[in-house]
C-alpha cells in the first residue's frame, strides 16, 4: 500500500535522527539526549491497522508514537492528519454560517538571515503587527486590506539555503468577506517588516474540477503539515531548528477560527460494529521499511 510505504520513509527519516542525536551523547553523558534517542528510535517500530474492508477504510488503531514531531517525521505527519481531523468542522462551519466566505491561502515571507531566533522574532513579530492593525479597524482607527479576514489558520514554515540562511514565512487558510488587494496588503507588509513585501495569495482550489466542493481538508492540510515539516532540512539544521523553536508555538487560529485543537493521540479510533483485518507491520532496517508480519480476519 502507498500509506505504508510513505510511513516507511518517515520512519527511515526518523532513525536517521536518532543517529545523529546518538552522536551528541559524547564526550559527556546527556541523559536527556539519552531519552530523546530512545524515543525515535523505537518510535514507530510497530503499525497495527484496521482495514475495514466493507467501507474501505483504513485505520492506525495501534503504535508506541514519540510524539517529537519536530523532530519525528512520522509523528509530524499523524499530527498534521489529526489536526486536519479536529480543525476542518470548525472551518466548515464557519463557511456555512456565513455563505459569502471566499477561503484563501496567503503566504508572507520576510528576508533570510543566518540566525534562526532572530529572524522567527522578525517574522513572528510581523504577524502580531498585522493582526493588531486587524483588531485596530474593529476600534475605527486605519484601514488595513489584511480586515477583509474573517478568521484563518496560520503556521510558520522553516527552510534554510546554505548561502542565503534561514527563511522563516508564514502559511494561512483565510475566509475572506471581500477579495483582498494584493498589492495594497504587499505595500502594508513591506511597511510591517521593513525588509520584505512578498506577499502571495491563492483561492484554494474547487475538487473534482469543480464538481466536489471547494477542497477545504487539502488546503488545511498543507497549512499543518508547512509547521512540521522539518525533515525537508539536514539533519544538523533540523537538530537546531528544534533547539530553538521546540516551545514556540507554530501553528495559531484567530478570528472566526480562533480557538484551533491541537490533538492529544495520534492514533485512529476503531469502527464499531463493522468485520476487519488486523493488519500487523514491522519496521526492519535492512530494508528500510515496513513487513506485513500478521493478518487476522475480525468478524463482528
Amino acid at each position: 500500500m502507498d500509506r505504508i510505504t510513505r510511513y516507511g520513509h518517515l520512519k527511515t527519516r526518523s532513525r536517521a535522527m536518532a543517529g545523529y542525536i546518538n552522536g551528541l551523547r559524547e564526550p559527556k553523558k546527556r541523559p536527556d539526549i539519552e531519552k530523546l534517542h530512545s524515543s525515535l528510535v523505537s518510535c514507530a517500530d510497530y503499525l497495527v491497522f484496521h482495514d475495514y474492508y466493507t467501507v474501505e477504510e483504513l485505520r492506525l488503531v495501534k503504535a508506541h508514537t514519540c510524539k517529537k514531531h519536530l523532530l519525528c517525521p512520522f509523528c509530524a505527519r499523524r499530527r498534521a492528519a489529526k489536526m486536519v481531523e479536529k480543525n476542518l468542522p470548525k472551518i466548515e462551519t464557519a463557511m456555512a454560517s456565513q455563505k459569502a466566505l471566499k477561503p484563501v491561502m496567503i503566504t508572507f515571507t520576510v528576508k533570510n538571515g543566518f540566525n534562526l531566533e532572530e529572524r522567527f522574532r522578525h517574522v513572528r513579530g510581523a504577524v502580531k503587527r498585522l493582526m493588531q492593525r486587524r483588531r485596530d479597524v474593529q476600534k475605527g482607527q486605519k484601514w488595513t486590506e489584511f480586515a477583509k479576514v474573517a478568521g484563518g489558520i496560520a503556521s510558520y514554515e522553516i527552510t534554510n539555503h546554505e548561502d542565503n540562511g534561514w527563511h522563516p514565512h508564514v502559511h494561512m487558510i483565510c475566509l475572506l468577506n471581500d477579495w483582498i488587494d494584493q498589492k495594497q496588503l504587499s505595500r502594508e507588509w513591506e511597511e510591517i517588516t521593513g525588509d520584505s513585501f512578498i506577499v502571495d495569495i491563492r483561492r484554494i482550489k474547487p475538487k473534482d474540477g469543480g464538481k466536489g466542493g471547494i477542497d477545504i481538508a487539502s488546503g488545511l492540510l498543507e497549512v499543518c503539515k508547512y509547521a512540521l515539516k522539518f525533515q525537508d532540512l539536514t539533519l544538523p539544521d533540523t537538530w537546531h531548528a528544534y533547539q530553538t523553536l521546540r516551545t514556540r508555538r507554530l501553528v495559531q487560529g484567530f478570528g472566526c477560527l480562533h480557538g484551533i485543537e491541537v490533538p492529544d493521540k495520534l492514533l485512529d479510533d476503531p469502527l464499531e460494529n463493522l468485520p476487519y483485518l488486523e493488519l500487523a507491520y514491522q519496521y526492519k532496517s535492512r530494508t528500510q521499511a515496513y513487513d506485513l508480519v500478521q493478518s487476522t480476519k475480525v468478524e463482528v
